[in-house]
């Protein structure tokens, strides 16, 4: 059975990269969208001699599509690591406008018509900057909020620093030194890959670093393991996986 490919929404838009057909349409449209912003700001300043629209498809063409071509890129992996440093993303912002209006003068050049003042080009070129700036933090915000895909964390790179991984629906809570970060994998899945690196399955929902644990507290059915400031419980059915060894070299302590 056939399926769909994914629909253009609002959110993918402007929060997710897009690619072939979606990413040549939505160009279009800013390029189109651009060329009536500019013919209608002509008719706006001279009802009478508004010019042809080959004019303003080429404006839109050297003076809004590289600030979507930007937008987009800066939602690529490479760009958005690139646009981390403020100086590298002014610079990006100084070589497009610079690029862009050099463009324009050439373009007006070849048709005899460079009447257009330097600074009338810089301002003309200031609300698509602005609204490319702040795309990109909007867009840096939710991306931040979001959690990482599944091939960003390699559990077993990172797992001397891990203090315990804890359940959280369809994903795991990755806690080290005091952060939490989500993975989209099971528990047991989790557990395999750090089952030969020393982490213990205390409880349906937590598995520890046995190299992190402090003390194992308590008895019976109230036994609890102190790790990384916090008292994780231990399930009846996972108490017998606690190492011998460490309940002899670790404090005990009742409550």
């Amino acid at each position: 059975m056939a399926t769909r490919a994914p629909r253009l929404s609002f959110g993918r838009l402007f929060f997710e990269p897009i690619h072939g057909r979606s990413l040549i349409g939505t160009g279009i449209l800013i390029w189109l969208a651009g060329a009536i912003y500019c013919h209608g700001y002509q008719m706006l300043l001279n009802r009478e001699d508004v010019g042809p629209w080959t004019g303003s498809l080429t404006w839109s063409a050297v003076a809004v599509v590289p600030w979507f071509a930007l937008f987009e890129w800066s939602k690529q992996p490479r760009g958005e690591e690139t646009l981390r440093r403020p100086i590298l993303l002014l610079a990006l912002i100084t070589g497009i406008a610079a690029a862009s209006i050099a463009l324009e003068y050439f373009v007006n050049f070849c048709v005899g018509d460079v009447t257009d003042q330097l600074g009338l080009l810089v301002m003309r070129r200031l609300p698509a900057i602005g609204v490319t700036v702040g795309l990109i933090a909007l867009t840096r915000k939710a991306m931040l909020r979001r959690p990482p895909p599944p091939a960003a964390i390699e559990l077993g790179e990172i797992a001397g620093s891990v203090d315990w991984i804890e359940a959280a629906d369809n994903y795991v809570e990755v806690h080290a030194g005091g952060r939490v970060q989500l993975l989209r994998m099971t528990m047991h899945a989790a557990e395999q890959k750090l089952r030969a690196k020393g982490f213990v399955r205390i409880h349906r929902r937590y598995l520890v670093n046995g190299q992190k644990i402090v003390a194992v507290l308590g008895s019976n059915g109230d036994r609890r393991v102190r790790i990384a400031g916090r008292e994780l419980p231990v399930g009846s059915r996972f108490a017998a996986r606690l190492p011998s060894a460490l309940d002899r070299d670790r404090p005990t302590a009742t409550t």
